[in-house]
């Protein structure tokens, strides 16, 4: 037993529920990533199904909008996607990482720092692009009937907070980082 009470099996048993939850999270991830391309791809080709989901924040009937205008307002909606893709291949890859018994490697901070960078510009790109989507989807109202939407959720509150925390993970593995390099120095 080491001194600190922690036995060689209890390291084992965390090792390995580190491994699997790994695993299973690296999975998650790829599901995440097939099921929003899948669903982009989906919208795309049904375009009752991407005309509802670029109205569903459009407050009171809209008059039906350019083609023009449709296809923009699709495109803008795709940044969060990419965003939240880009972000699930990050998170796959720290996942790996982790499964793999690499912890305490200079990687680490940097897959935290990015993930934080991603959940900030998730959180400013759903409110930013929810703006100008409502903006175009009204486009063609009335003078004077176009709509302004601003809004800010939970959702958008929770990826800020995800993000700063793994922004202050970030720095914590980097003072674990540098306390291990120099507890190697000592022995």
């Amino acid at each position: 037993m080491r001194h600190d009470g922690i036995t060689g099996s209890d390291v084992d048993l965390r090792q390995r529920k580190l491994r699997q939850i790994s695993r299973t999270a690296e999975w998650i991830a790829l599901c995440g990533i097939a099921l929003i391309v899948s669903y982009i791809a989906y919208l795309w080709w049904d375009q009752a199904a991407l005309t509802a989901f670029l109205e569903r924040d459009v407050p009171g009937v809209a008059t039906p909008v350019s083609h023009e205008a449709t296809v923009l307002a699709y495109a803008l909606s795709f940044i969060p996607c990419v965003i939240f893709v880009v972000a699930m291949w990050e998170a796959r890859q720290l996942f790996h990482q982790f499964g793999a018994d690499r912890i305490f490697c200079p990687a680490t901070p940097r897959h935290l720092v990015r993930l934080g960078a991603l959940a900030i510009m998730a959180a400013l790109a759903g409110i930013i692009v929810r703006t100008l989507v409502v903006l175009l989807m009204t486009s063609s109202n009335p003078l004077g009937q176009q709509q302004l939407v601003i809004g800010v959720g939970s959702n958008e509150i929770a990826a800020l907070v995800a993000g700063l925390l793994f922004l202050a993970f970030a720095l914590v593995m980097q003072e674990a980082l540098r306390i291990e390099n120099e507890n190697q120095g000592f022995v």
